[in-house]
This record gives C-alpha cells, sequence and structure tokens, in this order.
C-alpha cells in the first residue's frame, strides 16, 4: 500500500506538473490554450481522470460491504480492507479534482464540496479508529480483552528486559493525556503525544535500560512492545468516550458520502445522454 501510494503520489504531481499551465489560465482565456481539448474536464485526459476517479469512489464502497456482508469476513483483514478504502478515499477525490480543472459550479459544486468533506472527515476517522484497540482481525477489544493484554505486554517487557513496575509506570504516563477531561482535549492531547513519542521512548528506555545497549533486532523489539503497552494505557481510559464519538462520526461521514455519490451518478448519467462517452 506504500508503495503503491507512492506511486500515485508521483503520478498525480505529474498530472499537476503536466497541466499547470492549463489551470492557472482564466477561464475566459481557456479555450484558447493549446492543451484545451485534452485537459479540460471533457477532453481525452480531463475525462479520463473524472471516469478513474469516480470508479475509485465506487470501488471504497467495499469496505462497507466487508464489514458488513458475513461471506464477506474470509477476504482479508478487515484492517487491510480498510487501508485500501483510505487509498480509494484520498486518491479518487485527488482525480475529480484535476477533472474539474479547479472549476466546479452548479448542482456538481454539491457533490464536490461534499466530497471534500467525506475526505476531510475520513482523516479524523482514521485517527479515531487507530485509538480504539482491535485485535489481528481488526475488531474492537473491549475493557476485559484490553486488560488480558496489557498483562500479557507487562509480562513480557519484564521477562525478556527486565523492566521493573516503576518503568511500567512510566511507560503508562508517556501514553497519556495528561489532566485533559473532555474528550475533544484529551485527543488533542493524544495527537501532540502520537507526534514525539517514538523520540521520548528512546530516551526514556536508554535511562531505564542501561544506555539501551541491546542488539539492533531486540532493540526494535523492545521499543515495539513499550510502544504498543505505552498507548494501550491511553486507550484503556478514553475507550467508552471513543466509541461513544466514533458513532457521532458515522453520522456525520454517511450522509456527505451519500450524496456526494447519488449527485456524481447523475452528474455521469447527464454527461452520457449529452454524448460524452466513455473516453479510452
Amino acid at each position: 500500500m506504500r508503495l503503491l501510494a507512492a506511486l500515485s503520489t508521483a503520478a498525480l504531481l505529474w498530472l499537476f506538473w503536466r497541466g499547470a499551465s492549463f489551470y492557472v489560465t482564466a477561464d475566459a482565456d481557456r479555450p484558447l490554450h493549446a492543451d484545451y481539448e485534452r485537459w479540460r474536464p471533457a477532453g481525452d485526459i480531463g475525462h479520463g481522470l473524472g471516469i478513474l476517479g469516480s470508479l475509485m469512489m465506487l470501488l471504497l464502497l467495499g469496505y462497507s460491504l466487508r464489514k458488513r456482508w458475513r461471506r464477506l469476513r474470509a477476504a482479508g483483514p478487515i484492517s487491510r480492507w480498510l487501508s485500501i478504502h483510505i487509498y480509494l478515499g484520498v486518491f479518487g477525490p485527488l482525480l475529480v479534482v484535476l477533472h474539474s480543472a479547479f472549476k466546479v459550479g452548479g448542482l456538481v459544486s454539491v457533490s464536490f464540496w461534499s466530497m471534500v468533506a467525506v475526505a476531510a472527515s475520513g482523516v479524523l476517522g482514521r485517527y479515531l479508529y487507530l485509538q480504539i484497540p482491535r485485535n489481528l482481525q481488526g475488531d474492537a477489544l473491549d475493557l476485559a480483552a484490553l486488560e488480558t493484554e496489557d498483562a500479557a505486554l507487562s509480562a513480557a517487557l519484564v521477562a525478556d528486559f527486565g523492566l521493573d513496575a516503576q518503568t511500567l509506570a512510566g511507560l503508562s504516563r508517556l501514553g497519556g493525556t495528561g489532566e485533559a477531561r473532555s474528550l475533544g482535549a484529551a485527543l488533542l492531547a493524544s495527537l501532540a503525544s502520537d507526534l514525539t513519542l517514538s523520540l521520548r521512548l528512546r530516551r526514556f528506555l536508554a535511562r531505564r535500560t542501561g544506555g539501551f545497549r541491546l542488539p539492533a533486532g531486540e532493540r526494535r523489539r523492545l521499543l515495539a512492545l513499550a510502544r504498543r503497552r505505552a498507548l494501550l494505557a491511553r486507550r484503556r481510559l478514553l475507550l467508552e468516550r471513543l466509541e461513544r464519538i466514533f458513532h457521532y462520526w458515522h453520522v456525520i461521514h454517511k450522509p456527505f458520502a451519500v450524496v456526494m455519490l447519488i449527485i456524481m451518478v447523475v452528474h455521469v448519467g447527464v454527461t452520457v445522454l449529452l454524448g460524452y462517452k466513455w473516453i479510452f
């Protein structure tokens, strides 16, 4: 997925660079541009970008099917489906932006801005999703399962690396959200903590484990276990409130997605009726 995202980013940057002179041209002067027939929304390239972007936004509905259709439970972990869903939800709209040539008006503007809202809320939703502890299949863990995992992580850190109770308590504080009481403040504190957690973990473990003198493989394993243990302490505290806000997030995310898709289908239907066929 990282390689695919990197290649897609490179392709988008190339497309933007290649069509930049058309995109920055004033609307009234665009029909006079040398590449007008290629980069306009109905042109060879512009039309193709719209088709590909629309198909990507339709394919991302597969994630909803995977969550709700029992027959698809064996079709790979839901975390993988979510990664694909996010990839399609990021690059599909970006292709549509290029298809529009940065000019949006009329009914399509409702779909466009709904698409922007879906993509923006998707970024928040992804962060909230990561804050809810899950098993390898992507299912959320309850408090009892969290206690069991916490005990297993603590036991591994004590048995394999000799960490004491004081060090384990320090890991919990590293991943915590301070004294934040409201969920919004707690999420902001979590985000700030995540940005520096790896560096703070290295410094903390270096002080607590005799200078962090371990083989590279063991050092990576210690960091991975310590990070998971630190984040687990925070997620145990936020679990109930996160599940509640995640429910309300769906209430916001889904209507925008439905509006976006309905108007997109109307837009495609009208363009086909007007004779703008599949350009390939």
